[in-house]
C-alpha cells in the first residue's frame, strides 16, 4: 500500500543559526514549518552562507569528516533527495565579510538556481539578522529586497523579516551562552514570528 501525504514539504537551507539547540526539529524554522502543517527538511551547516563555506573559503565541518558548502552549491546535492514545495533560505549572517555587490550577486544566483531546480516550489528569502542586534539589517534593506526579486527572475519571491519585530526589545533572554545563536526560548519566539511573517505574505498552513 502506498500512503499519500497532503502535507507540503519545506526545505530549509541555512546556517548554524537555524540548526536548532537540539535536534533539527528543535530549530525555529522547523518549528514554524510544523506549525504551518508542513514537513520540514533541514540542510544547515554552521558557518556557511551564500558565500561562506564555498570555494572562496571552504572549511572542514562535522569534526573534520566533511567539507563545507555554500547555499548554492548545496542545491545540486539536495536535488537528488528532495522535491520540496517550499524552499526557505535563511542565512547571510556569515557573509558580511564580502563586498555588498558580491553578496548580492551570489544570493541572486542561489535563489535563481533553486527556482530552476524546483520550478513549482515557492521560494522564501529570510532577511539576515541577529537577535543580539535585531535593528541591524546587515545591508539587506528594502532596496535590496526589490532588486533580489527583479534580478533573480522569481517574481513571487517571498521575503520575510521575522527578527525585525524584536527591535527595541530586550532579547538577552533569547540568546544562548555563545552570545549569538538563539536558545530554546529564542527558537520558540522566532518560530512564532516566522509563522506570522509567512502568513502575512500569503503562505497558508496545510489543511
Amino acid at each position: 500500500t502506498v500512503f499519500q501525504t497532503t502535507h507540503p514539504t519545506a526545505l530549509v537551507i541555512s546556517d548554524a543559526y537555524t540548526s536548532g539547540s537540539g535536534s533539527a526539529e528543535a530549530s525555529y524554522a522547523c518549528k514554524a514549518a510544523t506549525e504551518m502543517g508542513w514537513l520540514c527538511k533541514l540542510a544547515a551547516e554552521p558557518g556557511t552562507g551564500y558565500i561562506s563555506g564555498g570555494t572562496a573559503n571552504r572549511f572542514s565541518i562535522n569534526q573534520g569528516t566533511g567539507q563545507s558548502s555554500s547555499f548554492g552549491e548545496r542545491i545540486t546535492t539536495l536535488a537528488n533527495y528532495y522535491s520540496p514545495d517550499i524552499v526557505i533560505f535563511d542565512g547571510g549572517r556569515d557573509d558580511v565579510f564580502a563586498p555588498p555587490v558580491t553578496r548580492f550577486q551570489v544570493t541572486v544566483s542561489a535563489i535563481w538556481q533553486a527556482h530552476q531546480t524546483w520550478p513549482k516550489a515557492r521560494i522564501v528569502f529570510v532577511k539576515p539578522r541577529l537577535l543580539s542586534k535585531p535593528e541591524d539589517d546587515l545591508g539587506v534593506d528594502a532596496e535590496i529586497e526589490t532588486l533580489l526579486r527583479e534580478a533573480s527572475g522569481v517574481e513571487d519571491l517571498v521575503v520575510i523579516d521575522p527578527i525585525l519585530g524584536f527591535a527595541d526589545t530586550d532579547t538577552k533572554g533569547l540568546i544562548s551562552v555563545d552570545g549569538t545563536n538563539p536558545n530554546r526560548a529564542g527558537e520558540k519566539a522566532l518560530a512564532k514570528a516566522m509563522v506570522k511573517e509567512l502568513e502575512q505574505n500569503g503562505l497558508r498552513p496545510a489543511t
